[in-house]
């Protein structure tokens, strides 16, 4: 393998101290907190060098990563702001986040202890980074996750073969139980400790490297503040040493509705919030375990602590990507939010933001904040009316917007606005009102609607006679062929009931089989939106069908007679 990552380590001597007291604790019996006050700790080596010092005497070389992640220039951003803007694309290192690299130091810190295994609590970018390190070297990894925890976001950490310990409960639950496990046996607690910020320094080192000596500010996005430490603890090895003659002005920022630091660092003293909440989950951090680093980085720096709203982390997210092609994580936004509302601060400046993750560790801040396409039949004169109707420029303009009146402007052909109109009414009729999920369901299925269907079978009204043991019965009144029938059928719910007792007739005219039907509700509320889809068969033709309706029994309904509206058409062409 072509290596190019090239930054020369050495090692020598260590403490390792408690930054609140100054008491120097034994590795051995911690790696995590101070032994006598539970504060954080820190290394300090017992000689300056010129290259990047690691607590570890036999230090393997990265396996995973192949090149330092790029110090690349913003262009378009620099010009629209006249600013000399560059991005450090952490989202480049092997697992797609900046956390390889404390992950690097901290399996390998456990392997020179000898633990038997690491272990850590995470649901996202710590779990799969720790889990591929201990992977290639070779060492257990246990994670600790709530129940809740889905499976795509523990999957980066289930193919590096971790093994996934669910816990009935919520994060602070499974941390809790982690560092027990921890002290039950010989394992290593992985996490935001001090030998995890060995690791991270290098980003530092390798910037100068890359030629960044010069930047006036670097903009930090920041959770629990182990990051924002490492970078101001590498710059200053960097300025000890004689390498750098000054250290870049560091900016902290935050997410208004998770911002502990920030508060914090106005207040001069750690603050502990009961809950946060944003959209930059990897930076939602109530407790900031390393507060007095980032404290300590602003105040030796004369750096700045900013928060920016979701309004604008949404926004500067999407400008990323327009305008220099970066998808990341939420939490990358922080740096170019932060930089806009302060712009008359940084103008003519030189400033870096670090990119700490790529976009496609959290896809579902896109899913949710975007409109979604509706769902088209293969024909191209249905692809033409999509294209001419404006929903596309209405899709690109309505990112991290409320929608409430987006149909308002959406150009449609009379025949479609007429079949949208027909939904609303019917839909209000039942005392429901639409949300912006439910209008966007509704919508795909209307640009998908057939509009040239002859109905051959209307139905009137219906009647379901529930039993407590039994079967359920359906009477329903149809009109087939300008006559009134009235059938009846038994079934084993109200749909198959119902169902049942149409096709009764219906079958005379074109006998179809309902081989799956599917019940979508697209909220909890109780007067929810209920889409049904059915697909119907008729030998070896297959057809499906859509109805949406506050009613679950009215929207099977509309599937089915729009079903065998649409068989028969085909059957005739």
């Amino acid at each position: 393998m072509i290596k190019t990552d090239t930054m020369k380590s050495t090692y020598c001597d260590y403490e390792l101290r408690c930054l609140e007291n100054d008491h120097i604790n034994d590795e051995k019996e911690t790696t995590t907190y101070c032994t006598q006050c539970d504060s954080v700790l820190r290394v300090f080596y017992d000689e300056v060098s010129d290259d990047i010092q690691y607590p570890i005497k036999d230090i393997v070389e990265d396996p995973l990563k192949t090149h330092p992640s790029a110090l690349k220039k913003l262009d378009r951003l620099s010009k629209q702001y006249e600013a000399d803007l560059y991005a450090k694309l952490e989202f480049e290192h092997p697992t797609g986040c900046f956390k390889d690299r404390g992950s690097y130091i901290e399996v390998q810190k456990a392997l020179e202890l000898k633990a038997d295994a690491i272990c850590l609590a995470s649901t996202g970018n710590m779990a799969a980074s720790v889990a591929a390190y201990a992977c290639y070297f070779k060492i257990p990894c246990f994670v600790f996750v709530p129940e809740k925890t889905t499976d795509a976001k523990i999957a980066q950490a289930t193919i590096y073969d971790a093994n996934i310990i669910r816990i009935k409960g919520d994060f602070s639950t499974c941390e809790a139980l982690c560092r027990k496990f921890a002290k039950s046996g010989n394992y290593y607690l992985a996490g935001d400790y001090v030998f995890r910020e060995e690791g991270q320094k290098s980003f530092s080192y390798e910037l100068i490297e890359q030629g960044g000596d010069d930047f006036d500010y670097i903009f930090i996005p920041v959770g629990c503040g182990t990051n924002f430490g490492a970078i101001a603890k590498g710059f200053d090895e960097l300025k000890k040493s004689g390498r750098i003659d000054r250290i870049p002005q560091l900016i902290a920022i935050q997410p208004e509705q998770s911002s502990p630091v920030v508060e914090g660092i106005f207040k001069k003293k750690k603050i502990i919030k009961n809950q946060v909440n944003t959209m930059a989950q990897s930076v939602a951090a109530s407790d900031p375990v390393d507060f007095y680093k980032v404290l300590l980085g602003i105040e030796e720096t004369d750096g700045q602590a900013y928060t920016v709203t979701e309004d604008e982390i949404l926004q500067s997210l999407k400008e990323m990507a327009i305008e220099e092609g970066h998808f990341t994580e939420p939490a990358c936004a922080l740096p170019l939010a932060a930089f806009k509302n302060n712009s008359n601060t940084f103008k003519g400046k030189k400033c870096l933001f670090v990119l700490t993750g790529s976009g496609l560790k959290d896809t579902k801040v896109v899913a949710k904040h975007s409109l979604s396409s509706p769902v088209l039949s293969p024909k191209l004169e249905k692809v033409i009316n999509y294209i001419n109707s404006g929903y596309i420029d209405m899709q690109k303009n309505s990112w991290g917007k409320s929608r409430d009146t987006f149909m308002a402007n959406l150009k449609m052909d009379e025949d479609h606005e007429r079949l949208y109109n027909n939904y609303v009414s019917n839909i209000q009729k039942k005392g429901k009102t639409l949300s912006n999920n439910e209008i966007e369901v509704l919508q795909s299925l209307v640009f998908n609607e057939e509009l040239d269907l002859e109905y051959p079978a209307e139905v009137l009204d219906y009647k379901l006679t529930m039993r407590k043991h039994g079967l359920v019965q359906a009477a329903v009144k149809l009109n087939i062929k300008n006559e009134e029938v009235i059938t009846k059928a038994k079934g084993v719910g109200p749909i198959d009931a119902i169902l049942t007792a149409i096709k009764s007739e219906t079958d005379n005219l074109f006998p179809l089989e309902v081989s799956n039907h599917e019940v979508e509700i697209l909220s909890p509320d109780t007067d929810s939106l209920v889409v049904v889809t059915l697909t119907l068969t008729h030998g070896e033709q297959e057809w499906v069908s859509k109805g949406a309706s506050p009613d679950t029994i009215e929207a099977a309904v509309q599937a089915f007679v729009k079903g065998l509206a649409i068989a028969m058409k085909s059957e005739v062409a």
